[in-house]
């Protein structure tokens, strides 16, 4: 009993809720509809940018290669993330922690060029 109380207490929590999300969503829809035809009947809006036939073209390749480098790094972290990640972020020992401490003394730096370990 208890369950079916819960379950339609939920649906009808649901229901309202998406009623709500309808009506706000047809509400904005129209909202938009309206600014759009007043600014485009008061206003006369022109791009404050006007790219020739090169610069658009320019801009086309542009946008293909940055996309293309994206999906490079992310198919590629996709592949090798793991070494990487095993390679360089583990945490160091203290041994290695000693050997850097004693590697840095063997070069007798003054104090504001020495690493803080």
């Amino acid at each position: 009993m208890n369950i079916d109380f819960y379950l339609h207490a939920l649906n009808s929590t649901l229901q309202a809720y998406a009623l709500k999300v309808q009506q706000f969503a047809s509400i904005a829809l129209q909202a938009a509809v309206e600014l759009r035809s007043d600014v485009t009947v008061n206003w006369q809006w022109q791009s404050p940018v006007e790219f020739t036939a090169l610069q658009a073209t320019l801009l086309k390749v542009l946008l293909v290669l940055l996309l293309g480098t994206g999906v490079l790094i992310v198919w590629s972290w996709s592949v090798y993330g793991q070494v990487i990640s095993e390679k360089f972020v583990r945490p160091s020992t203290l041994k290695e922690i000693e050997e850097l401490k004693l590697s840095v003394a063997k070069l007798k730096l003054p104090k504001e060029h020495s690493p803080r370990i």
